[in-house]
């Protein structure tokens, strides 16, 4: 064989064939992922062909995911807020209890009041059975006329008499919608599907007797001019209903003339 000569000046050597075994001494390494394959020493057991070993900055996020991403939380964390939790739903169940407790006992007492109010009317319905002339004075009248306008009305405390409640005086001072200037107006109001006889006053002015109901004869447009029926040394006046008789109603009180008693 011919034995080759110097080179030239100037030209390199061509790279010969990369040695098989210095590559197979080399790790080759994954971009990115910090994770080693290959090479002939590696550990057994370690990261080789087909296995792979994560950073510990990948085994704690995997961690913290597994978590919700709110950080490890431990099991006896857990069981104090569980707890926590259960005691607030028995205060808030105790304290609705208490809440309904005293709800019963208002209501309870509410409707004790409501019948104890029927019962004192229905007492004073009874006792007010033999009544046909009721009054009604109204002090400082024109104090309390200054205070309305025409068209508007002061109203009487509801009253029972000839054994039936639920009547009531309504006074215009200054008249309703169809009065003439300077007129008062006085209505006398019974309850409903009731007739009766009656005649009212104010002061000297009269009206009746006449038969009246809840739409007739129920008052006078123009009773009476109140400046003239004021009394000069009280400043009051008198409003009245005499001669009362109920003459028709499904709710009168009946007088009993015979009484059974229970057998023993």
């Amino acid at each position: 064989h011919r034995t080759a000569g110097p080179l030239p000046r100037g030209s390199r050597e061509a790279p010969g064939p990369p040695d098989s075994r210095a590559m197979r001494r080399q790790p080759l390494r994954t971009a990115g992922t910090g994770v080693v394959t290959g090479g002939a020493g590696a550990p057994r057991g370690g990261p080789g062909i087909g296995g792979s070993r994560s950073s510990p900055e990948a085994t704690a996020r995997l961690s913290e995911a597994a978590n919700g991403g709110g950080g490890p939380a431990s099991l006896e964390e857990v069981e104090q807020e569980v707890r926590a939790l259960r005691e607030t739903i028995e205060s808030e169940k105790a304290e609705i209890a208490r809440i309904e407790a005293s709800l019963g006992e208002l209501f309870m007492r509410n409707a004790c009041e409501e019948y104890l109010h029927r019962l004192e009317r229905r007492i004073q319905v009874v006792e007010n059975k033999q009544v046909d002339t009721v009054q009604w004075r109204i002090e400082d009248i024109d104090q309390v006329r200054s205070g309305f306008s025409k068209g508007q009305f002061i109203a009487s405390p509801e009253f029972s008499a000839c054994g039936l409640d639920g009547f009531s005086f309504h006074l215009y001072p200054r008249g309703d919608d169809f009065a003439e200037e300077g007129y008062c107006s006085l209505y006398f109001h019974v309850p409903a599907e009731t007739r009766v006889s009656r005649t009212l006053f104010l002061g000297r002015a009269r009206h009746g007797p006449v038969e009246a109901d809840s739409l007739k004869n129920c008052g006078v447009s123009e009773m009476c001019v109140l400046s003239n029926e004021i009394d000069k040394e009280t400043g009051s006046i008198v409003i009245a209903v005499e001669g009362l008789q109920v003459l028709s109603s499904p709710n009168v009180v009946e007088s009993r003339t015979k009484l059974t008693l229970p057998p023993p």
